[in-house]
Protein backbone atom coordinates (compact mmCIF):
# COMPACT_ATOMS: atom_id res chain seq x y z
CA UNK A 1 0.00 0.00 0.00
CA UNK A 2 1.33 3.18 -1.00
CA UNK A 3 1.85 5.69 1.87
CA UNK A 4 -0.82 8.37 2.21
CA UNK A 5 -1.56 11.65 4.35
CA UNK A 6 -3.48 10.68 7.67
CA UNK A 7 -6.77 11.40 5.97
CA UNK A 8 -10.02 9.61 7.58
CA UNK A 9 -13.39 9.21 5.76
CA UNK A 10 -16.70 8.79 7.96
CA UNK A 11 -19.66 7.53 5.78
CA UNK A 12 -22.78 9.15 7.09
CA UNK A 13 -24.10 11.77 9.31
CA UNK A 14 -26.48 9.95 11.91
CA UNK A 15 -26.66 9.68 15.17
CA UNK A 16 -22.84 8.37 15.57
CA UNK A 17 -21.59 9.96 12.17
CA UNK A 18 -22.48 13.65 12.63
CA UNK A 19 -20.81 13.70 16.34
CA UNK A 20 -17.96 11.57 15.61
CA UNK A 21 -17.14 14.15 12.57
CA UNK A 22 -17.58 16.78 14.95
CA UNK A 23 -15.34 14.77 17.63
CA UNK A 24 -12.19 14.37 15.27
CA UNK A 25 -12.82 17.88 13.21
CA UNK A 26 -11.91 19.36 16.84
CA UNK A 27 -8.57 21.20 16.50
CA UNK A 28 -7.62 20.24 19.44
CA UNK A 29 -8.25 16.33 18.61
CA UNK A 30 -7.35 16.09 15.24
CA UNK A 31 -3.94 17.43 16.20
CA UNK A 32 -3.00 14.84 18.79
CA UNK A 33 -4.32 11.94 16.43
CA UNK A 34 -2.12 13.32 13.58
CA UNK A 35 -5.19 13.96 11.37
CA UNK A 36 -4.33 16.03 8.49
CA UNK A 37 -8.01 15.69 6.49
CA UNK A 38 -11.11 14.71 7.65
CA UNK A 39 -13.93 14.08 5.07
CA UNK A 40 -17.59 13.22 5.63
CA UNK A 41 -19.70 11.64 3.10
CA UNK A 42 -23.62 12.78 3.09
CA UNK A 43 -25.53 11.07 0.12
CA UNK A 44 -29.30 13.32 0.28
CA UNK A 45 -28.98 16.97 -0.14
CA UNK A 46 -31.52 18.20 2.49
CA UNK A 47 -32.79 21.69 3.26
CA UNK A 48 -33.12 20.29 6.97
CA UNK A 49 -29.69 19.51 6.88
CA UNK A 50 -28.34 22.43 5.66
CA UNK A 51 -27.21 24.16 8.98
CA UNK A 52 -25.15 21.11 10.20
CA UNK A 53 -23.42 20.30 7.10
CA UNK A 54 -22.42 24.25 7.29
CA UNK A 55 -21.44 23.75 10.88
CA UNK A 56 -19.76 20.21 10.18
CA UNK A 57 -17.79 22.07 7.27
CA UNK A 58 -16.56 25.05 9.87
CA UNK A 59 -15.45 23.06 12.48
CA UNK A 60 -12.05 22.67 11.07
CA UNK A 61 -9.96 24.11 7.43
CA UNK A 62 -9.35 20.33 6.84
CA UNK A 63 -12.75 19.29 7.08
CA UNK A 64 -14.35 18.24 3.92
CA UNK A 65 -17.24 16.92 2.26
CA UNK A 66 -18.03 13.94 -0.23
CA UNK A 67 -20.40 12.50 -2.35
CA UNK A 68 -21.76 11.03 -5.33
CA UNK A 69 -20.22 12.92 -8.78
CA UNK A 70 -24.08 12.94 -9.86
CA UNK A 71 -25.56 14.91 -6.47
CA UNK A 72 -22.90 17.74 -6.74
CA UNK A 73 -25.52 19.92 -8.18
CA UNK A 74 -27.80 19.26 -5.82
CA UNK A 75 -25.40 20.39 -2.97
CA UNK A 76 -24.65 23.66 -4.48
CA UNK A 77 -28.64 23.91 -5.27
CA UNK A 78 -28.92 24.66 -1.12
CA UNK A 79 -25.45 25.80 -0.67
CA UNK A 80 -23.26 23.32 -0.11
CA UNK A 81 -20.35 22.74 -2.01
CA UNK A 82 -18.82 18.76 -2.08
CA UNK A 83 -14.92 18.68 -2.27
CA UNK A 84 -14.54 15.13 -3.28
CA UNK A 85 -16.27 12.05 -4.91
CA UNK A 86 -16.78 9.26 -2.82
CA UNK A 87 -14.75 7.09 -4.95
CA UNK A 88 -12.05 9.87 -5.01
CA UNK A 89 -12.43 10.02 -1.08
CA UNK A 90 -12.01 6.17 -0.69
CA UNK A 91 -8.77 6.95 -2.70
CA UNK A 92 -7.55 9.33 -0.33
CA UNK A 93 -8.65 7.59 3.27
CA UNK A 94 -6.30 5.70 5.58
CA UNK A 95 -8.81 4.73 7.71
CA UNK A 96 -12.97 4.61 6.57
CA UNK A 97 -15.45 4.72 9.31
CA UNK A 98 -18.86 3.31 8.28
CA UNK A 99 -21.53 5.13 10.01
CA UNK A 100 -24.43 4.74 7.63
CA UNK A 101 -27.60 3.37 8.32
CA UNK A 102 -28.46 -0.30 9.77
CA UNK A 103 -27.19 -2.91 7.34
CA UNK A 104 -25.79 -0.71 5.29
CA UNK A 105 -22.26 -1.00 6.52
CA UNK A 106 -22.51 -4.91 5.45
CA UNK A 107 -23.22 -3.81 2.33
CA UNK A 108 -20.89 -0.79 1.64
CA UNK A 109 -18.21 -3.69 2.85
CA UNK A 110 -19.56 -6.14 -0.31
CA UNK A 111 -19.93 -3.30 -2.47
CA UNK A 112 -16.86 -1.04 -2.06
CA UNK A 113 -14.34 -1.83 0.86
CA UNK A 114 -13.52 -5.52 0.40
CA UNK A 115 -12.21 -4.04 -3.55
CA UNK A 116 -10.00 -1.47 -2.35
CA UNK A 117 -8.90 -3.67 1.47
CA UNK A 118 -5.48 -3.39 0.23
CA UNK A 119 -5.10 0.34 -0.03
CA UNK A 120 -6.72 1.56 3.27
CA UNK A 121 -5.42 0.62 6.57
CA UNK A 122 -8.87 -0.37 8.45
CA UNK A 123 -12.43 -0.13 7.92
CA UNK A 124 -14.46 0.36 11.39
CA UNK A 125 -18.43 -0.30 11.66
CA UNK A 126 -21.14 0.47 14.06
CA UNK A 127 -23.55 -0.94 15.88
CA UNK A 128 -24.89 -4.18 15.08
CA UNK A 129 -23.51 -5.06 11.60
CA UNK A 130 -22.71 -8.32 12.55
CA UNK A 131 -20.62 -9.19 9.44
CA UNK A 132 -19.21 -6.08 9.27
CA UNK A 133 -16.18 -7.40 11.36
CA UNK A 134 -14.33 -8.60 14.58
CA UNK A 135 -16.32 -7.09 17.53
CA UNK A 136 -14.45 -4.06 19.42
CA UNK A 137 -15.17 -1.83 22.25
CA UNK A 138 -12.28 0.21 23.73
CA UNK A 139 -10.64 -1.20 27.02
CA UNK A 140 -12.16 -4.42 26.93
CA UNK A 141 -10.62 -6.47 23.88
CA UNK A 142 -7.69 -3.99 22.02
CA UNK A 143 -5.86 -6.86 21.29
CA UNK A 144 -7.62 -7.01 18.26
CA UNK A 145 -7.04 -4.47 16.59
CA UNK A 146 -3.15 -6.09 16.39
CA UNK A 147 -4.84 -8.66 15.03
CA UNK A 148 -3.56 -9.85 11.24
CA UNK A 149 -6.91 -10.23 9.71
CA UNK A 150 -8.22 -6.96 11.78
CA UNK A 151 -8.71 -4.92 8.43
CA UNK A 152 -12.69 -4.73 9.07
CA UNK A 153 -13.60 -3.61 12.72
CA UNK A 154 -16.95 -4.02 14.52
CA UNK A 155 -17.34 -1.42 16.70
CA UNK A 156 -20.04 -2.60 19.16
CA UNK A 157 -23.43 -0.75 20.12
CA UNK A 158 -23.83 1.59 23.12
CA UNK A 159 -25.31 -0.85 25.32
CA UNK A 160 -22.78 -3.84 24.22
CA UNK A 161 -20.22 -1.45 25.27
CA UNK A 162 -22.23 -0.77 28.94
CA UNK A 163 -23.12 -4.58 30.05
CA UNK A 164 -19.35 -5.52 28.68
CA UNK A 165 -17.79 -2.95 30.72
CA UNK A 166 -19.90 -4.14 33.93
CA UNK A 167 -18.36 -7.60 33.33
CA UNK A 168 -15.26 -6.13 33.12
CA UNK A 169 -15.08 -5.51 36.43
CA UNK A 170 -16.58 -8.15 38.13
CA UNK A 171 -16.65 -11.38 36.27
CA UNK A 172 -13.43 -12.02 36.26
CA UNK A 173 -10.58 -12.86 39.29
CA UNK A 174 -7.56 -10.76 39.50
CA UNK A 175 -5.92 -13.51 36.85
CA UNK A 176 -7.90 -12.82 34.13
CA UNK A 177 -10.10 -16.46 34.54
CA UNK A 178 -14.08 -16.16 34.50
CA UNK A 179 -16.05 -16.31 37.46
CA UNK A 180 -19.44 -15.92 35.82
CA UNK A 181 -22.03 -18.44 36.35
CA UNK A 182 -24.80 -16.59 34.73
CA UNK A 183 -25.45 -13.01 33.72
CA UNK A 184 -28.94 -10.96 33.01
CA UNK A 185 -29.42 -7.96 31.76
CA UNK A 186 -32.54 -5.83 31.15
CA UNK A 187 -31.45 -2.93 28.60
CA UNK A 188 -34.50 -0.42 28.93
CA UNK A 189 -33.84 1.67 25.92
CA UNK A 190 -34.67 5.03 25.26
CA UNK A 191 -37.17 5.70 22.44
CA UNK A 192 -35.28 8.14 20.32
CA UNK A 193 -31.93 10.49 20.02
CA UNK A 194 -32.69 13.73 20.91
CA UNK A 195 -31.61 14.39 17.15
CA UNK A 196 -34.35 12.30 15.87
CA UNK A 197 -37.37 12.83 14.20
CA UNK A 198 -40.14 10.47 14.31
CA UNK A 199 -40.31 7.64 16.00
CA UNK A 200 -41.71 8.52 19.34
CA UNK A 201 -43.71 6.31 21.56
CA UNK A 202 -46.34 6.92 24.17
CA UNK A 203 -45.80 3.80 26.50
CA UNK A 204 -43.78 0.82 27.03
CA UNK A 205 -43.12 -1.14 24.48
CA UNK A 206 -41.20 -4.87 25.58
CA UNK A 207 -38.72 -6.66 23.28
CA UNK A 208 -39.37 -10.02 21.52
CA UNK A 209 -36.88 -12.44 23.13
CA UNK A 210 -35.97 -13.85 19.48
CA UNK A 211 -32.64 -15.67 20.41
CA UNK A 212 -32.93 -19.20 22.31
CA UNK A 213 -29.74 -18.76 24.09
CA UNK A 214 -29.05 -15.15 24.07
CA UNK A 215 -32.91 -13.48 24.33
CA UNK A 216 -32.10 -10.31 22.77
CA UNK A 217 -29.28 -9.26 20.40
CA UNK A 218 -27.18 -7.38 23.70
CA UNK A 219 -26.23 -10.71 25.11
CA UNK A 220 -25.46 -12.43 22.09
CA UNK A 221 -23.26 -9.16 21.05
CA UNK A 222 -21.38 -9.12 24.92
CA UNK A 223 -20.25 -13.34 24.41
CA UNK A 224 -19.12 -12.28 20.91
CA UNK A 225 -17.73 -9.41 22.09
CA UNK A 226 -15.40 -11.59 24.95
CA UNK A 227 -15.26 -14.56 22.37
CA UNK A 228 -12.41 -13.05 20.91
CA UNK A 229 -10.34 -13.15 24.26
CA UNK A 230 -11.14 -16.61 24.30
CA UNK A 231 -14.67 -16.63 26.45
CA UNK A 232 -17.97 -17.76 26.55
CA UNK A 233 -19.47 -16.53 28.74
CA UNK A 234 -23.57 -17.33 29.83
CA UNK A 235 -25.38 -14.43 29.37
CA UNK A 236 -28.88 -13.60 28.77
CA UNK A 237 -30.66 -10.08 27.90
CA UNK A 238 -33.54 -8.91 27.34
CA UNK A 239 -35.12 -5.41 26.54
CA UNK A 240 -37.95 -3.05 26.53
CA UNK A 241 -38.22 0.55 25.17
CA UNK A 242 -39.60 3.53 26.93
CA UNK A 243 -41.02 6.97 26.42
CA UNK A 244 -38.05 8.80 27.05
CA UNK A 245 -35.09 10.63 24.57
CA UNK A 246 -32.99 10.91 27.83
CA UNK A 247 -30.64 7.82 28.15
CA UNK A 248 -30.63 3.56 27.93
CA UNK A 249 -30.92 2.03 31.25
CA UNK A 250 -29.78 -1.31 32.48
CA UNK A 251 -30.19 -3.50 35.13
CA UNK A 252 -27.86 -6.21 35.92
CA UNK A 253 -28.33 -9.60 37.71
CA UNK A 254 -24.76 -10.95 38.28
CA UNK A 255 -24.29 -14.77 39.71
CA UNK A 256 -20.27 -15.29 40.38
CA UNK A 257 -18.95 -18.88 41.07
CA UNK A 258 -16.66 -17.96 44.09
CA UNK A 259 -16.98 -15.46 46.68
CA UNK A 260 -14.04 -13.17 45.15
CA UNK A 261 -16.19 -10.43 45.31
CA UNK A 262 -17.25 -10.90 49.22
CA UNK A 263 -18.42 -7.27 50.33
CA UNK A 264 -20.46 -3.86 48.02
CA UNK A 265 -17.40 -2.01 48.71
CA UNK A 266 -14.88 -4.00 46.78
CA UNK A 267 -17.49 -3.83 44.15
CA UNK A 268 -17.71 0.11 44.68
CA UNK A 269 -13.70 0.20 44.31
CA UNK A 270 -13.87 -1.97 41.34
CA UNK A 271 -16.06 0.79 39.50
CA UNK A 272 -14.08 3.69 41.40
CA UNK A 273 -10.72 2.48 39.82
CA UNK A 274 -11.72 2.04 36.19
CA UNK A 275 -11.34 5.25 34.09
CA UNK A 276 -14.05 3.82 31.34
CA UNK A 277 -16.56 3.88 33.96
CA UNK A 278 -18.46 6.65 35.56
CA UNK A 279 -20.39 6.04 38.91
CA UNK A 280 -22.94 8.75 39.78
CA UNK A 281 -24.85 9.16 43.20
CA UNK A 282 -27.70 10.58 41.34
CA UNK A 283 -30.34 8.16 40.61
CA UNK A 284 -32.32 10.19 37.81
CA UNK A 285 -31.29 10.10 34.12
CA UNK A 286 -32.55 13.67 33.10
CA UNK A 287 -29.95 15.07 35.90
CA UNK A 288 -26.93 12.45 34.75
CA UNK A 289 -28.08 13.73 31.09
CA UNK A 290 -27.90 17.67 32.33
CA UNK A 291 -24.58 17.11 33.06
CA UNK A 292 -23.32 15.97 30.44
CA UNK A 293 -25.09 18.48 28.57
CA UNK A 294 -23.34 20.52 30.89
CA UNK A 295 -19.66 19.27 30.76
CA UNK A 296 -19.34 16.66 27.78
CA UNK A 297 -17.68 17.46 24.61
CA UNK A 298 -20.76 18.95 22.66
CA UNK A 299 -22.73 17.54 25.72
CA UNK A 300 -21.74 13.98 25.24
CA UNK A 301 -20.09 11.38 28.31
CA UNK A 302 -17.78 9.27 26.51
CA UNK A 303 -17.51 6.80 29.67
CA UNK A 304 -18.83 3.60 28.75
CA UNK A 305 -21.42 3.05 31.52
CA UNK A 306 -22.19 5.25 34.46
CA UNK A 307 -22.96 2.96 37.13
CA UNK A 308 -25.70 4.11 39.90
CA UNK A 309 -23.97 3.56 43.09
CA UNK A 310 -27.30 3.35 45.43
CA UNK A 311 -28.30 0.76 43.09
CA UNK A 312 -25.73 -1.73 43.79
CA UNK A 313 -26.14 -4.71 46.07
CA UNK A 314 -24.09 -7.48 47.25
CA UNK A 315 -26.82 -11.10 47.88
CA UNK A 316 -25.31 -13.71 49.91
CA UNK A 317 -27.69 -16.25 50.35
CA UNK A 318 -28.06 -19.09 51.89
CA UNK A 319 -29.25 -20.78 48.46
CA UNK A 320 -25.91 -20.85 47.17
CA UNK A 321 -23.10 -20.93 49.50
CA UNK A 322 -20.30 -20.87 47.50
CA UNK A 323 -21.78 -18.11 45.14
CA UNK A 324 -22.76 -14.75 45.40
CA UNK A 325 -24.89 -12.18 43.47
CA UNK A 326 -24.61 -8.87 42.50
CA UNK A 327 -27.42 -6.53 41.52
CA UNK A 328 -27.82 -3.02 40.20
CA UNK A 329 -28.64 -0.19 37.47
CA UNK A 330 -26.59 1.85 35.22
CA UNK A 331 -26.99 4.38 32.29
CA UNK A 332 -25.45 4.09 28.66
CA UNK A 333 -23.63 7.07 27.54
CA UNK A 334 -25.21 6.61 23.77
CA UNK A 335 -23.35 6.98 21.29
CA UNK A 336 -20.59 8.44 23.90
CA UNK A 337 -18.88 4.89 24.39
CA UNK A 338 -19.42 4.38 20.58
CA UNK A 339 -17.52 7.48 19.99
CA UNK A 340 -14.65 6.92 22.22
CA UNK A 341 -14.21 3.35 20.97
CA UNK A 342 -14.33 4.79 17.29
CA UNK A 343 -11.86 7.43 18.09
CA UNK A 344 -9.61 5.17 19.93
CA UNK A 345 -9.48 2.41 16.69
CA UNK A 346 -8.98 5.48 14.92
CA UNK A 347 -5.75 6.66 16.71
CA UNK A 348 -4.66 3.64 16.60
CA UNK A 349 -4.47 2.81 12.89
CA UNK A 350 -3.02 5.95 12.47
CA UNK A 351 0.00 5.75 15.12
CA UNK A 352 0.16 2.58 16.21
CA UNK A 353 3.34 3.25 18.14
CA UNK A 354 2.17 5.79 19.88
CA UNK A 355 -1.18 4.44 21.44
CA UNK A 356 -1.09 2.73 24.47
CA UNK A 357 -3.92 -0.19 24.09
CA UNK A 358 -5.71 -0.48 27.25
CA UNK A 359 -5.47 2.99 28.71
CA UNK A 360 -7.86 6.02 27.25
CA UNK A 361 -5.79 8.42 24.48
CA UNK A 362 -4.83 11.32 26.36
CA UNK A 363 -6.59 14.02 24.55
CA UNK A 364 -10.27 12.34 25.01
CA UNK A 365 -9.55 12.47 29.21
CA UNK A 366 -11.34 15.63 29.56
CA UNK A 367 -14.87 13.95 28.89
CA UNK A 368 -14.25 11.01 30.58
CA UNK A 369 -15.54 11.34 34.51
CA UNK A 370 -14.64 9.83 37.24
CA UNK A 371 -18.06 10.85 38.64
CA UNK A 372 -21.10 12.18 37.31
Amino acid sequence: MAEKDNSILIVGTGTIGEPLTGLLADSAISSNLGIDELIFYKHTPRLTDRPMLRGLLNKGKNTHMCTQVEKFDQFRGIGIEPTYTFEEALGRAKVVVDCSSEGMGVRNRELFYEKIQNEVVAFLGQGSEHGFGIPFGVGLNDEVLTRKDSKFIQVVSCNTHAGSRTLKNLAFDKDGRSILSEARFIFMRRATDVSQEGKFIAAPSVGIHKDPTFGTHHAKDIYRLYSTLGYHLNVFSSAIKLPTQYMHTSYFNLVLDKKIVSCLEDVIDRFITDPYVAVTNKTDANVIFSFGREYGHYGRILNQTVIVLPSLMVRQSELFTDKVEIVGYSYTPQDGNSLLSSTSAVAYFLNPEEVILGEPIPCLKPYMFSEV
